[in-house]
């Protein structure tokens, strides 16, 4: 009694001492992100983020319209483009490689000495050199528009004016500039829309680049007038310590200049004048924005040859009056912005649990806000547990109530064994092989049907699923396996003693009587996959944004973090005791906290069985 009893007493204390130190690693996290919200508040950080935001969404429209004005561009003059992209390349080649036969025949145009066999011999070494372009490095030429093949012909045309280009003392031909006049006057109306949606963000732009510099320097005072006390204070007990006379004034003096420093002049509010006078040139460029890209929309055409320029389009129409919408809210915010606002611990709290972006060791804001990691953790937890669930109580169904006894002693040590694998090593084996097995398996036509597929991002929910899942499968069917097993055997014989067959009698029986020790089963299968560290952090993609659900299931096939991952990434880089370091402990604690919550949760189930 004293051994067990003490070795559970044991555990219980462990316990205990586990919550106390990630709670006082922790706690001091809120006060400290706090501290750093005032001060993005006070420096004027947080009003640039909404200027941020707003030049991030332009951009974005921007992206699309230059997306679809390309795939017009690519249908309609796909041979004229390649000329000119391929012409491009081989003016390089004369660039690089020819430059002294051009400058010799140049020498010779000009002392009037040049001969037919002359220009024969250029002409040959110029087309010799574009010839042996390899195809991939012609497939590189033509990227920029996302064309991948090209014709003889049109290879012809290129380098016939790169003979032009180096036979003329290196001058553009004037076919390059014809063609691209004819391609810009043929878009049309496209390419005023395209032209007038590009300049319109630039004000905007330049406005948020001199209020983020502003603001950078604002926040580097704060830090500073922060950080100074502290040094002093190191400084002066430091000299109590140093016998040395001639140290410890000199330790005294750098004590003394810091607090001199620190006296200087420097006034918060004269600094947020700044901020408060762009409003009206903010208010402005929004007027001329709205103005510019209402007069994009009536230039837009409506019939397009490209369909996937078509598509890009009808979003357009939408995103804008979204976006100038978007704008004016962002606009009253500016106006209520305050910048002696205080911030307090509850904001704090907030933007920790419901913020969407996880930013460290940025040059602009460090940014805490768990809600991508929590959002990818579950993702994948709950994707992994639908591929698993089900192979693992079938398994535990068949093994318990159908296989034979010699086969049953074969696959349930077989299965079991599964968990002797080191979860590094299947992460090894999912980047180094199923990665690329998953995605080229996507890419066959008799799998388009499938969401998400192709697979764009190698690494992504959907690989980490498959590879926790076969880590989580003997977890679930061993402890489904028991559940079974503890079903009395009276219930199975009356069953079949009433004529129900094997199946019925295990579906309608045995599965209800033992589905309180299977959900348990369950949940501890989802607390092995919640708190699973490398397989995630070597497969799951590591891109710390909330997951697109607009795109359905194929969300399952986009790259997440998660809680373990961002512990296990960034914990060996931080600094003890940062506001960074308390943050990831932060993350631990909640971590922590779910899976003492599942596995309490899953007594409370057996319980009650």
């Amino acid at each position: 009694k004293g051994f067990f009893g003490g070795n559970a007493y044991l555990a219980i204390i462990c316990l205990l001492f586990i919550c106390l130190f990630l709670l006082r690693a922790a706690m001091g996290f809120f006060p400290g992100y706090r501290t750093e919200l005032s001060e993005a508040r006070k420096s004027g950080i947080e009003f640039v983020n909404v200027l941020k935001e707003e030049v991030a969404g332009f951009t974005a429209l921007r992206r699309k319209m230059e997306l679809a004005y390309i795939s017009e561009k690519r249908v309609r003059f796909g041979d004229d483009i390649s000329v000119i992209l391929l012409y491009n390349r081989f003016e390089g080649i004369v660039d690089d490689t020819l430059d002294e036969a051009v400058e010799a025949y140049t020498e010779k145009v000009n002392d009037g000495t040049v001969t037919e066999a002359d220009t024969i011999s250029l002409t040959n070494q110029v087309k010799q050199n574009c010839l042996a372009l390899s195809p991939e490095e012609i497939t590189l030429a033509l990227s920029p528009l996302g064309i991948t093949k090209t014709s003889d012909k049109i290879k012809q045309r290129a380098i016939d004016l790169a003979v032009k280009y180096a036979l003329n003392d290196a001058e553009t031909p004037e076919n390059i500039e014809t063609l691209s006049q004819k391609i810009r006057t043929e878009m049309g109306d496209f390419t005023n829309a395209f032209e007038t949606i590009s300049a319109a963000g630039g004000p905007l732009k330049k406005l948020e680049s001199s209020l983020a510099s502003h603001a950078q320097e604002t926040v580097h005072l704060l830090q500073r007038q922060r950080e100074i006390p502290e040094r002093i204070k190191a400084l002066r007990e430091g000299s109590k310590k140093i016998s040395n006379p001639e140290e410890r004034a000199k330790k005294l003096a750098m004590a003394k200049k810091l607090e001199e420093s620190l006296n200087t002049d420097f006034s918060v509010d004269d600094r947020a004048q700044v901020f408060y006078q762009s409003i009206e040139k903010h208010h402005k460029i929004v007027e001329e924005i709205t103005q510019q890209l209402n007069h994009s929309l009536t230039l837009l055409p409506a019939h397009l040859k490209s369909p996937k320029a078509a598509k890009t389009i009808e979003e357009l129409r939408s995103l804008m009056p979204a976006y100038i919408e978007i704008l004016h809210k962002k606009e009253q915010a500016l106006k209520a912005w305050k910048h002696d606002t205080p911030v307090g611990i509850g904001t704090a709290v907030k933007a920790f649990f419901f913020g969407t972006e996880w930013q460290t060791n940025s040059d602009w804001q460090d940014v805490y806000g768990i809600l991508p990691l929590l959002t990818g953790s579950l993702l994948i937890a709950g994707v992994s547990l639908l591929i698993a669930v089900p192979i693992a109580i079938g398994a535990a169904l068949y093994v318990n109530q159908f296989s034979h006894r010699r086969e049953a002693a074969m696959l349930k040590p077989a299965i079991e064994f599964v968990q002797a694998i080191p979860s590094v090593v299947l992460g090894l084996f999912g980047v180094l092989v199923l990665a690329g097995l998953l995605k080229d398996a996507s890419a066959h036509p008799l799998l388009s049907w499938i969401p998400g597929f192709p697979i764009q991002e190698r690494l992504n929910v959907l690989l980490a699923s498959l590879l926790l899942a076969f880590m989580a499968a003997p977890t679930i069917f061993t402890l489904a396996e028991d559940a079974l097993n503890n079903v009395p055997k009276a219930y199975t014989e009356a069953s079949l003693a009433m004529g129900a067959t094997r199946l019925q009698t295990t579906l309608k029986i045995v599965l209800p009587a033992a589905i309180s020790g299977i959900i348990a089963a369950v949940l501890l299968g989802f607390g092995r996959i919640i708190g699973e560290t490398m397989v995630v952090l070597l497969v799951a993609g590591n891109k710390a944004t909330i997951p697109d659900f607009s795109h359905g299931l194929a969300v399952a096939t986009q790259p997440v973090h998660t809680m373990t991952s961002i512990i296990a990434q960034e914990c060996g880089e931080v600094e003890t005791g940062s506001l960074h370091y308390m943050a990831l402990f932060m993350v631990g604690l909640i971590l922590f906290t779910i899976s003492l919550s599942v596995n309490s949760f899953c007594q409370k189930v057996l319980k009650n069985k």
